[in-house]
């Protein structure tokens, strides 16, 4: 290799090293993320230990790096109702990480992290070498994994970069130089076969991997590279199986009884009490609570037991069609967002290389890989709340550099890298998340590039989002745009507010009523091709709109039956700032302060409150008949009454008691003359939908006028932002004479 190249690559690695080690706190927020408890923990364990087993003195120690916090989902293990409890994860990356973690703590993990990934370079250049110049092979490898999400997980202490690594070095030793030659040398075969077992066992898909490795030398028969190569694959997992079976009884974490996740919230005390041993039931005994929990957590999703990863699957080619949609394209998730140069790599492999078998059954292997988690896994194919781009698939990344053999064009490697720039520099620039309004490991997805593509709706975990119900459906919006109080949304001021609003049925005309609370705003709605724009300049003032919708965005397959998407932005120009009250859950942990009620800010561009169905709005449901009512004849100033009243609706439709369009029955107060006194008398809920025809009897409650005098109490229902009924049925009310009196 030039001595340039060598002096480039030797400078990049010094530099990249050197940056774990000096970081104040590997991580953000103020804590560990996702799953980093567990592999934090263990690497702690084995260094200090030599064991996994989990015991006070080790939750010690994490608070000596992470004392602002509590430390959650902790995924641990037993076999004995938690006497002893060990580890819940695969164990093989903090096995390999151990020495560093107890040299330099959590920061040295994440030195062991970038000493793979910079290692990935330096081979990935001698792999390429083989095909191209050395400085063409250092320059595509040196793009191809800092420019990716896979950079990002170098600064997560979890398993993705020893994955990668992993699979990285079982393909160089498998895809060897002398291609097409005879034997070889045999230690590649078996050593291959051995480092891919590692990742195999962390996750057992992986070994799909395998089937390059072995078709490699299918063609020239080389039967004995091939044996190798199962040797050392299965003496490689023997060996990783057998080791965690001495550490813990099982040959993987996923075989313990009783698996889950807990919480320590002290240092030095256990998170999870030892369960009372039990009497052994009769045959015909109901199954203890503790048995029952014990097959729940092994049964369910979030138990993620060893016979929940392999079960037989209920695919919706619906759902699995929208999947892959998401997963190439999604704003979260989306390889070509994430991973550009994989795809580029596919593009020269279809240049280059399309002549090698085993690099189309490697395109395959990562296609059926990608698929078994689109299938298996099609809520969560993503990697759960902790993610950057799809981390499941991301350990998987590395594979496809064995996909290129000659790196020509060279133009397309500048024009990649300035689209990894629009979508990838959030992320490499500050690979320990960036702090603002709602702060989320997801904040890159904010800027405007992501707008343009789509929102992965199947995801049951999409962290910075909120999902409220809204209307005849629910609302999807990000935490930071909008705050939801019913059918109110407070819209953040100056801004593009994107919408996701899920129906179970096509919208007709909509109604929403807009609150403008700026001197000056231009307002502009779009509802999947209805448009509006509003120009307030009067100052605070309320206006009402109707949107007719073309056609739904899209329609999703749903075990219950189809949902429509509709897609509603607003824009703002301006606003005010407003405060609010945000309402926090009791602390998980006493000894950590939680603020139950914190007075906070927004900056709101309007108040958006959806009316309901134009059609509903507009329908004549204002007749109606009055039956008896019990008013007393005097009140005190002030008094609160209960009125019993009784209607019936003589209209041709029913009275609704949900929505922000709803009946309600209400009440005026008027003075001995005439005058209104009192317009908006307090509102009184209908306790059920009312049809035509039917009627209903509620206890009304009424507020007496302030000053003593003679009044007359008029009830009159009220269609809520719509009408009175007595301004559309001839003034109809009923109507009592009170003396209000000292």
């Amino acid at each position: 290799m030039q001595r340039s190249v060598v002096l480039s690559l030797l400078s990049l690695t010094l530099f990249f090293l050197a940056f774990p080690l000096t970081l104040s706190q590997p991580g953000a927020p103020a804590g560990l993320k996702a799953d980093e408890s567990a592999y934090y923990l263990m690497a702690l364990s084995l260094a200090h230990d030599q064991d996994l087993q989990l015991r006070a003195e080790d939750t010690e120690r994490v608070f000596r790096e992470f004392p602002f916090r509590w430390v959650p989902n902790l995924i641990v293990m037993t076999d004995d109702g938690w006497q002893t409890a060990f580890y819940g994860k695969p164990y093989i990356y903090p096995l390999f990480a151990a020495p560093f973690a107890a040299l330099f703590g959590a920061r040295g993990l994440l030195f062991f992290n970038m000493a793979l990934m910079t290692g990935m370079v330096w081979l990935g250049t001698a792999y390429l070498r083989r095909f191209n110049g050395d400085g063409t092979s250092a320059l595509f490898s040196g793009l191809f994994f800092l420019l990716s999400s896979a950079f990002a997980y170098v600064f997560w202490i979890q398993t993705e970069v020893f994955n990668m690594a992993a699979i990285f070095l079982a393909l160089y030793l498998g895809f060897r130089p002398d291609e097409g030659a005879a034997e070889g040398r045999p230690w590649r075969p078996l050593l291959s076969g051995a480092v891919l077992a590692l990742a195999v066992y962390n996750k057992p898909m992986f070994a799909a991997l395998a089937l390059p490795l072995l078709f490699v030398d299918l063609p020239g028969r080389r039967w004995r590279r091939m044996g190798a190569w199962v040797l050392g694959f299965s003496l490689g997992l023997g060996a990783v199986a057998g080791l965690a079976v001495a550490l813990t009884g099982h040959a993987t974490p996923y075989l313990g009884v009783v698996r889950q996740g807990v919480t320590i919230c002290e240092p030095g005390v256990m998170p999870i009490e030892p369960v009372a041993a039990e009497p052994t039931p009769e045959p015909t005994a109901e199954p203890s609570a503790a048995t029952q929990a014990a097959r729940q957590a092994a049964s369910s999703p979030t138990g993620n037991a060893w016979s929940w990863l392999f079960r037989v699957p209920q695919i919706d080619p619906a759902l699995l069609a929208e999947n892959v949609g998401y997963f190439l394209w999604g704003r979260h998730t989306g390889f070509f967002l994430y991973m550009p140069f994989a795809a580029l790599a596919v593009l020269f492999f279809l240049l280059h290389g399309r002549r090698s078998g085993a690099r189309w059954v490697l395109m395959a292997s990562l296609a059926l890989v990608a698929l078994y988690f689109l299938v298996f896994i099609y809520f969560n194919w993503h990697g759960g709340g902790g993610f950057i781009g799809n981390r499941y698939f991301v350990s998987l990344y590395p594979a496809f550099l064995f996909l290129v053999k000659e790196v020509r064009p060279k133009w397309p490697l500048a024009l990649v890298s300035g689209l990894a720039g629009l979508f990838l520099s959030p992320i490499l620039f500050t690979p320990l998340n960036s702090l603002g309004p709602e702060p989320t490991l997801q904040h890159h997805v904010r800027s405007f590039p992501y707008r343009f593509f789509p929102l992965e709706l199947s995801l049951r975990n999409v962290p910075g989002y909120q999902r409220e119900p809204f209307g005849e459906g629910r609302v999807v919006v990000r935490k930071d745009q909008a705050l939801v109080f019913g059918e109110q949304l407070w819209l953040r001021a100056a801004d593009r507010v994107e919408l996701w609003w899920i129906t179970t049925e096509p919208l007709g005309k909509t109604v929403f009523q807009i609150n403008n609370l700026a001197l000056k705003n231009t307002v502009r709605l779009e509802l999947e091709g209805a448009e509006e724009e509003l120009h307030f300049r009067a100052g605070e003032e309320t206006r009402r709109i109707e949107l007719q919708p073309q056609r739904p965005g899209r329609i999703r397959s749903h075990p219950e039956g189809k949902l429509f998407v509709y897609r509603l932005t607003v824009t703002t120009e301006s606003g005010r700032v407003r405060t609010w009250t945000r309402h926090n859950p009791p602390s998980v942990c006493p000894a950590f302060a939680q603020n139950l009620e914190v007075e906070d800010s927004f900056p709101v561009g309007i108040q958006l409150t959806y009316l309901g169905d134009g059609a509903a709005l507009d329908a004549d449901l204002y007749e109606l008949e009055w039956g008896p009512a019990q008013v007393p004849a005097e009140a005190a100033p002030r008094a609160r009454l209960e009125v019993p009243v009784s209607l019936t609706n003589r209209s041709a439709h029913a009275w609704p008691n949900r929505g922000p369009a709803r009946v309600k029955l209400a009440y005026h107060w008027r003075g001995e003359d005439g005058e209104m006194v009192d317009f908006e008398g307090r509102r009184t809920e209908l306790p059920a939908p009312v049809p035509p025809g039917a009627s209903v009897e509620v206890p009304i409650e009424v507020v007496a006028p302030p000053a003593p005098g003679i009044y007359q109490l008029e009830i009159d229902p009220v269609y809520e932002h719509v009408a009175w009924f007595s301004q559309k049925n001839g003034g109809d009310t009923l109507r009592a004479t009170v003396e209000v009196r000292r």
